[in-house]
């Protein structure tokens, strides 16, 4: 079996990364987003169209949701952020990369560890992975409209 950290320093730093982010000492999101900002530069000349594909019928237990898209820094955690901010199980995943191409399979269960049915569920799954394919802020929620009002300031 090949193991993606070969050598025991690598393996020992990653160890103490996730140690960092359990104890809350290292915030996982504020360290991918300057990441982000010194090596996104180089794969924005590709164009992955985002997609989303979720299946009932490919598992007996679980429902299948296919992410594809460009690549980034932080991609990953911006997916399964999104899902588990939609209070979903994430029972296994496949995660695949070909150049610049992202492919990732995850199997999930809804809070009550059922296959995800509800339609309107279902599209917000939808949306917010998109979301989390093209935000690279991750999660973010739709703008919300704004009601903007004029203040009068005294001596104009």
């Amino acid at each position: 079996m090949r193991c993606a950290f070969e050598s025991g320093d690598k393996l020992a730093k990653l160890s103490v990364m996730i140690e960092k982010v359990l104890s809350g000492q290292l915030k996982p999101l504020n360290d991918l987003s300057t990441r982000r900002t010194t090596q996104a530069s180089r794969t924005r000349v590709f164009h992955v169209p985002p997609r989303v594909l979720i299946d009932n019928n490919a598992s007996t237990t679980h429902t299948v949701i296919e992410v594809s898209g460009r690549d980034r820094p932080g991609l990953l955690y911006d997916l399964t952020r999104a899902l588990s901010n939609l209070t979903l199980q994430i029972s296994s995943a496949k995660v695949s990369t070909f150049g610049e191409k992202a492919i990732d399979v995850f199997y999930v269960k809804d809070v009550f560890g059922l296959k995800v049915t509800h339609e309107g569920k279902l599209a917000k799954i939808k949306e917010r992975l998109l979301s989390a394919l093209d935000d690279p802020t991750g999660d973010a929620p739709p703008p919300a409209t704004v009601k903007r009002t004029r203040t009068k300031l005294a001596g104009t």
